[in-house]
């Protein structure tokens, strides 16, 4: 019931006050499968007395709507002390009586002009009632159909008060010994039944003011002990109508509220005493095959003794103390049981349906009573999960895992089931395979050569496997038993490369060959362009070892044109010194722009095949060696690779065999024949005048011009005393000044002069 200013009884007789404007869910019917059947929604607003606002509230509208019946709406009139009654929002007039009748649905009866209630066809009936101030109540009659099927701010009707605070996200407001929570926490319980837009019956404007309720403990603190106790005389002891006369002002308020009280004790007394109220347990927790002992605990609102017995039907495995409440059970299966708990007084009783939790698991299987895997009988009967061990599955951990189905050994490995569940062991793997560390776990090609394996040789080896063993073999270029392996100089071997022309680069594993010779421009191969100008002269000792001396220079001769091709010219061997030795000496003529180093690179290099033990190659002195065919009067200069011949007296841009007095620029010559003529000039200015001195000056000048001829004798070309050839550029940067040289060319041969022949070699 809901009555005053704001009270509520709910189902299992708890007893609270809600204080809060608004549109709020009194009473929600839900079918067996959980759907919503019968929603009954009021408004809340401030009550107002004597035209001032107070800070209660009071129910000024409600709307009852059943599914498939309609919607009922009790209001207010808007003339009179009378109700108003809609029927899906149209008015129907108001008399004592029948008033509406909705195809055998529900049924609008009034009994006076301000009480009407609407009776349903499967007995549910709703009364309401507008007392002093426009004030509504209503009491609400519930058929033992929706026995736990109940929700609102009238509770959920269990026969126990514990649940009867269930907000609408389904968590509970513990209720502890009984005792009614505050009125501060039922405060969100209440507003947790507000009634969303969508779903309103009654369509009502939010509150424009705000609203701040007075609680119940201020208003009782609010008088003397003296005027408390005398409201509380006049009230018989109820303090719900003390606490609206105290809120309110008004007395007659607070009568209502008595009167409202007194009219719902009445009817309990005629349609039966308050039962008794189960407490607990409200779950029961049991596993098939095993004994569980569970004692329910109930109380009686009238005091009287309790008597427990197990409604019908009953399962034969299942007892209980008619006196103590013990029950007893051993469930024998997962068979669905519907266990019913009747608490009796002398006058009444009522009934509880414990949720079952059963557990089925086998073989060990650990119960998870907090994972319902199926539930049953509208959730009074639920089978919980199991968390099997291992070598065990299914829902109750009734198999016996296979360990092999998911085939763990390597293919063609046979896996062999243990006693153990859990356990397993491979066969061997299959041929040509192998296995390393667990047996046929993991098996790999039968390849010591490969992965997993470490490699066994070296790194710069190839490794080939047979079978159970391997051989290492070192890779081309490297020498070695193949774990051991040493690179190869290639260079060693003169068919490296194809000639000396190339530079031998020894490289890990093989070997590159550049061109000496190569220019940027030359497109003739390696070295094969015409030669520059000019030779060079080298001198070579080599000990030939064994080698006959007599066949030393064709040998010398041939590893040369075989190597240098082009740039080699001629060789001629050197007689043999009178302290004698065991090398052989030789004179080379090579092309300008091939160094001694060259030389001795190839010789090194071709060493050990044509018998040589050692060979040294280095630039010849001519003028040391007396080679250098200059004149006494001229001075021989050794270049890299040949020689040059500068007069006596001369700065180094002369060069010749043999030096004779010649006039050249301003009347350089000879120094002796120079001063000579001097003084005869001299003498013959002085002696015979100006016009003598030209004519002895015209005739100096043809003597100077008939000096300059010169004859050519033999097959070398004519060079003029002015001629310098150009120089050509060695492959090769050597900052040394003796390095700076120019080619070889013939020796000039001037008038009366027959020139020293220079040595040929051959």
């Amino acid at each position: 019931m809901v009555y005053g200013s704001l009270h509520f009884i709910t189902f299992d007789g708890s007893e609270y006050t809600f204080k809060a404007v608004g549109e709020y869910v009194i009473l929600r019917l839900s079918s067996s499968t959980g759907s919503n059947i019968f929603t009954l929604q009021g408004q809340t607003v401030a009550l107002v007395v004597n035209g001032q606002a107070k800070q209660v509230p009071a129910l000024v509208r409600l709307a009852a709507f059943h599914q498939g019946a309609g919607k009922v709406e009790w209001r207010c009139a808007e003339s009179g002390d009378g109700l108003a009654i809609l029927v899906n929002d149209k008015v129907i007039p108001v008399s004592v009586g029948v008033v509406h009748v909705e195809e055998e649905a529900f049924a609008v009866r009034c009994t006076s002009a301000s009480r009407c209630g609407v009776v349903y066809g499967e007995g549910l009936n709703v009364v309401v009632w507008r007392g002093d101030g426009g004030r509504l109540s209503a009491l609400v009659e519930v058929p033992q159909r929706f026995y736990n099927r109940t929700l609102g701010l009238l509770g959920q009707w269990s026969s126990n008060r514990i649940d009867d605070f269930l907000l609408s996200n389904g968590r509970l407001v513990p209720v502890l010994n009984n005792n009614t929570p505050s009125e501060q926490i039922l405060l969100s319980f209440g507003q947790s039944w507000a009634v969303p837009a969508p779903e309103s019956l009654l369509f009502s404007e939010p509150p424009s003011t705000p609203f701040n309720p007075v609680m119940t403990e201020q208003v009782m603190s609010s008088v003397s002990p003296d005027v408390l106790a005398k409201h509380s005389q006049a009230c018989q002891g109820n303090m719900q109508c003390v606490h609206d006369i105290l809120a309110t002002g008004n007395s007659n308020l607070g009568k209502d509220v008595l009167r409202d009280q007194q009219q719902l004790q009445n009817l309990t007394q005629i349609y039966g005493i308050m039962p008794p109220i189960v407490t607990e347990p409200l779950v029961i927790m049991c596993k098939v095959n095993s004994t569980v002992k569970v004692q329910f605990k109930a109380q009686d609102p009238n005091r009287d003794q309790i008597f427990f017995s197990l409604a019908l039907p009953r399962s034969p495995q299942v007892t209980i103390g008619s006196s103590d409440g013990v029950l007893v059970w051993t469930p024998s299966s997962i068979q669905q049981v519907n266990l019913t708990i009747q608490v009796s007084d002398q006058t009444s009783s009522s009934l509880i349906t414990p949720v079952l939790r059963l557990c089925n698991c086998m073989n060990g299987g650990s119960c998870q009573y907090n994972s319902v895997a199926e539930n049953l009988l509208l959730g009074k009967f639920q089978i919980v999960g199991c968390l099997c061990p291992a070598g065990f599955s299914g829902k109750y951990c009734e198999n016996r895992s296979d360990v092999c189905k998911g085939k763990p050994c390597f293919p063609g490995a046979e896996c062999i089931r243990q006693k153990e569940a859990d356990l397993f062991t491979c066969g061997q793997c299959p041929s040509p395979t192998v296995s390393q560390d667990k047996q046929g776990y993991k098996c790999f090609e039968n390849d010591f050569c490969l992965p997993p394996f470490p490699f066994p040789c070296h790194e710069m080896a190839e490794c080939t496997s047979t079978g159970y063993n391997y051989t290492c073999k070192c890779k081309h270029g490297y020498t070695g038993n193949g774990h051991e392996c040493k690179d190869i100089n290639e260079c060693l071997n003169p068919s490296a490369c194809p000639n000396a022309k190339f530079e031998c680069v020894n490289l890990p594993g093989s070997v590159r060959c550049s061109c000496r010779y190569q220019k940027t421009r030359d497109t003739d191969g390696c070295g094969e362009s015409a030669n520059p100008t000019g030779w060079n002269v080298f001198n070579v000792s080599v000990d030939w070892g064994s080698q006959d001396s007599g066949q030393g220079l064709s040998q010398m001769e041939q590893i040369l044109s075989l190597g240098f091709q082009n740039k080699f010219y001629n060789a001629s061997a050197k007689a043999p010194s009178a302290s004698g030795g065991s090398q052989s000496e030789y004179r080379i003529n090579v092309s300008s722009d091939t160094p001694h180093w060259y030389v001795m690179d190839y010789l090194t290099r071709v060493s050990q095949y044509y018998g040589i033990h050692s060979a040294s190659v280095e630039d010849l002195d001519e003028c040391k060696t007396d080679e250098g065919p200059c004149s006494k009067t001229a001075q021989c200069v050794n270049t890299y690779g040949g020689y040059r011949c500068l007069c006596n007296g001369t700065d180094l841009k002369e060069e010749s065999q043999s030096c004779f007095p010649e006039w050249k620029g301003n009347n350089r010559t000879d120094i002796s024949d120079v001063e000579d003529k001097k003084s005869f000039i001299l003498g013959l200015v002085l002696g015979i005048g100006i016009p003598l001195l030209l004519l002895l000056l015209l005739a100096a000048l043809a003597c100077f011009c008939c000096s300059r001829k010169k004859t050519i004798t033999g097959d070398i070309p004519h060079l003029l005393p002015e001629y310098i050839q150009e120089h050509f550029n060695p492959p090769f940067n050597f900052d040394d000044p003796s390095l700076h040289y120019k080619p070889h060319c013939s020796p000039r041969i001037l008038d009366n002069l027959t020139p020293r022949h220079k040595h040929q070699y051959r």
